[in-house]
């Protein structure tokens, strides 16, 4: 957990460090297009300091208060930088647009915009890439989320610094203004996508289809030793995954052979998706007509050559 509070804090303080520098030299230089930068940076700042907050309340335990634990607080935390990031293209293109409109002001001090846009990129790259390795030793979601916009922050800055050159050489002081448009629409795209995607996870959306047929295929594997199984559901809340089913099983089968059975397929579960949280609801099969004495299914499975349509149920059952 300390391994993790730090890099969130080397986001942080990068993202504070590049957000002021582009917008004390897009404001000294009269720059639209370093202006938009450092407010791109700001709103990574912003992002990673969510980043930091939510990371350590969702790892918390379940208490008395959260039974399943703080697991939304990612989720949270990721629909309000969605809404900044969004706030942040408008501010952006409210300081653009009149440069498109009346002609650009003009540009100074190139030297100082070209190296603060180009040492801005390297460092994005280089932060980006530690954050890309903290994500795959935990699998937070805030890290991968924090080393994409670190990306095309890094992107966004150097097309700032080859577009100050251009601007330089060509004399065409609307490449500047042009530029800042391009960081919104780039600003506008990711707030919409991170809105929809955090969003989900409020709203309890399913797992990815890949993660609900990984829990099909264990069912498939144990699929001997129940009769069928139904209302199968998914859900995300933060870093954390439930699944929930109904297991039909024979209804002459003893409790602990039923017990065992169920907790076989969630230990499967759990080897194929880490951390994944797992609960099966076990009810005895109800025949269509009649009494079905002794299920055949109970000593097929024993045998390894039992299927589910070795016994038919009520539909819905």
């Amino acid at each position: 957990m300390e391994q993790k509070v730090n890099i969130a804090g080397v986001s942080i303080i990068t993202s504070l460090a590049l957000a002021m520098g582009k917008i004390v030299a897009g404001t000294a230089m009269n720059s639209a297009a370093v202006f938009a930068g450092g407010i791109h940076s700001g709103v990574d700042l912003l992002a990673a300091a969510l980043s930091y907050y939510s990371v350590s309340q969702a790892r918390k335990p379940a208490d008395e208060d959260h039974r399943y634990g703080h697991g939304k607080y990612e989720n949270v935390a990721a629909v309000a930088e969605a809404f900044f990031i969004l706030l942040a293209a408008v501010l952006i293109l409210y300081r653009a647009l009149p440069g498109i409109i009346r002609g650009s002001a003009g540009i100074q001090f190139f030297e100082l915009g070209i190296a603060v846009t180009g040492v801005s990129a390297l460092v994005c790259f280089l932060v980006s890439g530690m954050l890309a390795g903290a994500y795959r030793r935990t699998m937070e979601e805030p890290f991968l989320a924090d080393c994409r916009h670190l990306l095309v922050n890094g992107a966004a800055s150097l097309a700032v610094c080859l577009g100050l050159a251009a601007v330089k050489y060509t004399g065409l002081a609307v490449i500047d203004p042009i530029l800042a448009l391009a960081v919104t629409a780039v600003l506008f795209k990711e707030g919409y996508g991170h809105l929809k995607k955090s969003a989900g996870g409020i709203v309890d959306a399913r797992l990815s289809r890949e993660e609900e047929e990984v829990i099909r295929e264990v069912l498939s594997n144990h699929g001997g030793r129940y009769v069928q199984y139904h209302a199968l559901r998914t859900r995300r809340s933060g870093p954390d995954r439930y699944v929930d089913l109904h297991l039909v099983v024979p209804r002459d089968q003893v409790i602990s052979q039923t017990h065992e059975i169920c907790d076989s397929i969630e230990r499967d579960v759990r080897e194929r998706l880490p951390g994944v949280n797992v609960l099966i609801h076990a009810e005895p099969c109800r025949p269509v007509s009649g009494e079905c004495g002794s299920c055949g299914i109970d000593k097929a499975a024993r045998d390894g050559r039992a299927k589910s349509s070795d016994c038919t149920v009520r539909p819905g059952s």
